[in-house]
């Protein structure tokens, strides 16, 4: 008996998720609609559906070895646990090296035994006659090999007789429910412990086997027997083999072949060269569909999903890989789209693989609308507070402070506070957030609005919008005075205006904007949108106004309801006294 070494190291977990067992894509539909995005999710057609199958928890704990000695290690399913994967093709093996497998090499196999045939009771390592599919031999470094990681391979149908550099076709191999399957690696060329094995229990004989294979014979062993005296090697390995459904023809290669009694005869064709040989049929007539294993070089049919074609008003706006890969543990796929304007959508799905996209899933709809933010109010300074600002404190600052508002459909809110001059002429001092307070020092406030010696009437208020709507505070407005003492240096006098045009947020934006500006009395307001050479795009407001805050959103479309070209444009307020002009920009 050869003594086992293991290197227990820190535990964590690795997950593998076991997925499940059509042509198209079934089940579509709308788990969340909002214009901040929509989540999509349907069900893998029915015959590209893939489980993986294991006796292992799938949870990491050590690296296990046995003195640089060859061997394998692999699971046993014997035909008791097979009968529910009967006639399902197989097509990956998945398993993780241990972090001391910078040295190794590990040679993916499949065998295939009779539990009638004595023979056959266990996999013949030294002449591989039950062994049915392979994979290249993968080692440290150099090919792509990750440790502490799920590795898979795509495994390769293995013809008796001949080497394993000559498996070069995808697996043609159908579990035949009365025989005994061991999926594992060949592990060689390792000085510690790179064998991957997971927390346990061991599944008792089945999980945790390895098998060597001395120059007297090859036996089978489980890790708790091999185990030194004093160890109970409780662990399976780390690894898990995937099978797709397939019917009795699907995807499998066409050969001629000729059946008798228990044995399959058939030509391989490769290139101009003819070969005739023969494999153990090993399958019972009747019991299930027959594994045609061949050479000619054809067409490979693939039975995978490449994408997923993402259809939005019959217009491709997403394409989503397949997470079987990433044993994924439900036969559904999803994909979440970015924000939406509000509208009406509908979606479908289509399944690209080898033989082109299938036909349309079941279709899906929506009306998008646009949840405005949550009211808030504001908290501080209260209505009616007094500064006295001197010049030892015009450094100081003035806390704004208001409650919190929620957006329902996840879009980013902005904040934009106004501080204004109360009485003569209006000016204001405003400023966009994301947060709930703003300090500007009072040196500030009397430089913008231009303030003087004095008390200092003043407003504020705040805003809240979410590139779509905008919302007021539930108070609207509170006043404080600046009791402004003589100082020093007078402030930086400011022509009041009458009217204030206000940066639009967001900027740049896509697909929605908001213009907001404030007027000292009702007047004749012309706003409109140019481009970056003066022509005119939209007029977004005509007409008489109200004092006050006012504010108007721009879709990124023409007066003809068009979408325009993303780029810089002006938009440009106009009144009997007061015209201004800002730059945005409209991203695509």
């Amino acid at each position: 008996m050869k003594p086992i070494y293991i290197m227990l190291v820190s535990f964590f977990l690795v997950d593998i998720l076991l997925s499940q067992d059509g042509n198209i894509p079934t089940n579509l539909q709308i788990d969340a609609a909002s214009v901040g995005g929509v989540a999509l999710s349907w069900d893998v057609p029915e015959n590209y559906r893939r489980e993986w199958i294991s006796h292992s928890n799938l949870n990491y704990l050590t690296g296990i070895g046995a003195n640089g000695a060859e061997h394998l290690v692999c699971q046993k399913f014997p035909d008791s646990l097979l009968s529910v994967y009967h006639g399902m093709l197989v097509k990956e093996l998945a398993f993780v090296p241990s972090v001391n497998a910078d040295l190794a090499s590990f040679q993916p196999l499949v065998f295939e035994t009779d539990p009638i045939a004595i023979e056959y009771e266990i996999p013949d390592i030294e002449g591989r006659l039950n062994l049915v599919l392979s994979a290249p031999s993968l080692s440290f470094p150099g090919d792509d090999l990750v440790q502490l990681a799920w590795n898979t391979v795509e495994l390769k149908d293995h013809v008796s007789g001949y080497s394993l550099e000559d498996d070069i076709y995808p697996s043609t191999y159908i579990i035949d429910s009365t025989k005994t399957l061991w999926f594992g690696y060949w592990m060689y060329d390792y000085n510690l412990f790179p064998a991957g094995a997971d927390v346990g229990p061991a599944t008792e004989g089945l999980g945790n086997v390895i098998i060597w294979c001395p120059q007297t014979g090859c036996f089978e062993s489980t890790l708790n027997l091999s185990a030194q005296e004093g160890y109970e090697l409780n662990f399976d390995w780390m690894m898990a083999l995937s099978l797709i459904s397939i019917d009795s023809t699907a995807g499998l290669r066409e050969t001629s072949i000729t059946l008798s009694n228990n044995e399959t005869n058939y030509i391989a064709n490769t290139g101009s060269i003819s070969i005739n040989h023969s494999v153990n049929n090993q399958f019972i007539m009747g019991s299930g569909p027959i594994r045609n294993i061949i050479l000619e070089p054809l067409d490979d049919i693939s039975r995978d999903v490449s994408n997923y074609f993402i259809f939005e008003n019959d217009q491709v706006v997403d394409v989503v890989q397949p997470t079987y890969m990433d044993f994924n543990t439900s036969n559904r796929e999803q994909t979440i789209l970015g924000e939406r304007e509000p509208g009406y959508y509908a979606f479908y799905v289509k399944a690209q693989t080898a033989d082109g996209l299938s036909d349309p899933s079941n279709t899906v709809s929506v009306d998008i609308v646009n949840n405005v933010p949550s009211a808030f109010s504001l908290i501080a300074p209260e209505d009616g507070s007094l500064f006295s600002v001197t010049q030892s404190t015009i450094s100081n600052t003035i806390s704004f402070i208001w409650t919190n508002s929620v957006d329902t459909d996840g879009q980013d809110l902005y904040f934009t506070l106004d501080i204004c001059t109360a009485a003569g002429d209006l000016v204001c001092y405003d400023t966009t957030m994301t947060e709930r307070i703003y300090q500007p020092t009072a040196q500030a406030i009397v430089d913008s609005l231009g303030l003087n010696s004095g008390n200092n009437l003043l407003s504020w208020s705040v805003f809240v919008t979410d590139g779509m709507d905008t919302v007021l505070s539930g108070d609207s407005i509170r006043y404080l005075t600046l009791a402004l003492e003589q100082l020093d240096t007078q402030p930086t006098s400011i022509q009041p205006n009458r009217f204030s045009l206000h940066q639009n947020y967001p900027n740049p934006f896509n697909p929605v904007t908001t213009v907001s500006y404030k007027l000292a009395e009702p007047e004749f307001v012309n706003l409109s949108v140019y481009d970056v050479n003066g022509n005119f795009i939209k007029n977004l407001i005509s007409g008489k106004r109200g004092s006050g805050e006012n504010i108007v959103n721009w879709n990124g479309k023409n007066d003809a309801n068009e979408n325009v070209a993303g780029g810089v444009y002006f938009y440009r307020i106009e009144t009997k006294s007061y015209s201004s002009t800002k730059k945005m920009i409209l991203l695509k």
